[in-house]
């Protein structure tokens, strides 16, 4: 069957933006097939069922899908969509789709990005069963999304999906609850590399040259290589907005006190490595440092294959609890997945941060956690730590009826002029398998005396 229409006179003919790059190219290389669905009707009842939808809600959500199945044009780039969803193409890239949401389908645009979703899991499904998972994995996972979804439906009449790549995993049957955590493949590509120690298994992390970092060690930009794509800049332009002092928008977004910043350096020869050190703290300091390459090797690399861990809300965040889920998401995985050679785990949280040991202490689950980590500053600031801990960047933090030990001591300290950053971290996995730490003693009281330095508590 080939394709009606042109890629651009498609996009033209429904309205679509902001689509990910290379999306044309994907186009060129799909063969539509002659289903006239874009979802079985077996699989939309089924998996709306659990919801009792009232009945108007449910008829909006039937009319729009016929209306989707009842335009050639849109029917088969709709199922497009699915198809590169569910493709190895997507599989690991996490900032990937933004939104779906065309102009073409009337009173009807809201509801394509959800239904489009919904496609994918049949999709997904026979790709779970090629690979042999048994379904109690993936069976109640585009549920965890579907729940929230619908009840917003239902209380509010909104169906548009918010955050489409975190929500897309769900619905592809891309991510797994394993114990306590939630795990998904993903591909390094941040600008540093891990050396690991042949005779002590000390694992070093050293930036690439040219990353942009500002005083206290986090990075503003990572150097943009031949290979990356320059990130998409939005056209519009959105009018400067006076925020309260006191607000989200102001605490959660300062930057470092002194504006001085520094750029990475690496030189390498035939036998040695040097450059700036990665406190695996979380934040890169200016001193360099040199390792030889006969005592070290290289752990991971750009383009090396990792496993994604995510934080469920809820009680259970312990170390204890997150060792033994590294541990069965390496035995899934390898059973699973045996093409990706994982190295060990990746994730980016408010949670990471060191600062917040300075309010809690020592020896809580979150500093415990901590431990296990090498940290790093991934460029984020405290937008993540303010909207968990105060629901919304707009909330003035003064007002704000705080009630944990840990919301009064963090108001305190952004008030007192502190900072949070959201960090990333690894963990390799012999450390996910023996525990063992990768900060020494000098880099934490190098990082207890760069806090004072930078003027912080």
């Amino acid at each position: 069957m080939k394709q009606n229409r042109e890629y651009q006179e498609i996009l033209d003919y429904m309205g679509m933006r902001k689509l990910p790059k290379g999306f044309e190219e994907a186009f060129s290389l799909y063969e539509p097939d002659d289903s006239k669905e874009l979802i079985p009707k077996d699989w939309y009842e089924k998996l709306l069922a659990p919801y009792n939808l009232p009945e108007d809600k449910k008829q909006y959500l039937d009319e729009a899908l016929a209306a989707i199945e009842g335009d050639e044009t849109v029917l088969n780039f709709s199922k497009f969509f699915v198809w590169d969803m569910c493709s190895m193409r997507n599989k690991y890239d996490i900032d990937n789709y933004t939104e779906l949401m065309p102009n073409c389908l009337g009173k009807y645009n809201e509801a394509y990005g959800f239904l489009v979703l919904l496609a994918c899991v049949p999709v997904s499904k026979k790709e779970m069963d090629r690979r042999g998972i048994p379904e109690h994995y993936y069976e109640d996972i585009p549920h965890r999304m579907l729940r929230d979804q619908l009840k917003r439906y239902i209380e509010t009449g909104k169906i548009d999906v918010l955050d489409m790549p975190w929500k897309m995993n769900f619905y592809t049957l891309t991510i797994f609850l394993l114990d306590r955590f939630l795990f998904i493949p993903y591909e390094h590509g941040e600008g540093f590399e891990m050396y690991r120690n042949k005779t002590t298994g000390k694992v070093i992390a050293l930036n690439d040259a040219g990353n942009i970092y500002d005083s206290e060690g986090q990075v503003l930009k990572w150097k943009v290589s031949e290979e990356w794509d320059e990130p998409e800049v939005d056209e519009e332009v959105k009018e400067e907005k006076e925020y309260d002092p006191n607000s989200g928008h102001v605490l959660a977004t300062r930057p470092a006190k002194d504006p001085r910043t520094f750029v990475t350096v690496k030189n390498e020869t035939e036998d040695e490595i040097t450059g700036n050190y990665m406190n695996p703290i979380g934040y890169t300091e200016e001193k360099m440092i040199t390792i030889k390459k006969s005592e070290y090797e290289k752990v991971l690399k750009r383009g090396d294959y990792l496993i994604a861990l995510h934080i469920p809300g809820g009680e259970g965040y312990t170390p204890e609890r997150m060792q033994n889920s590294m541990r069965l998401a390496l035995e899934f995985f390898a059973k699973y997945y045996p093409e990706l050679d994982m190295k060990g785990f990746w994730s980016s949280s408010w949670l990471y941060d060191k600062r917040l040991e300075l309010i809690i202490g020592k020896n809580k689950n979150i500093t415990n956690c901590q431990n296990l980590m090498f940290r790093y500053s991934d460029g984020e600031n405290g937008h993540m730590l303010y909207i968990h801990l105060y629901r919304d960047m707009d909330n003035i933090v003064t007002e704000y009826p705080c009630e944990t030990s840990l919301q009064k001591g963090a108001r305190d300290f952004l008030l007192e002029g502190g900072r949070f950053c959201t960090t990333g971290m690894m963990i390799l996995k012999e450390e996910a398998l023996n525990g063992e730490f990768y900060f020494t003693k000098e880099d934490e009281e190098d990082f207890y005396n760069s806090m004072k330095v930078w003027g912080y508590r």
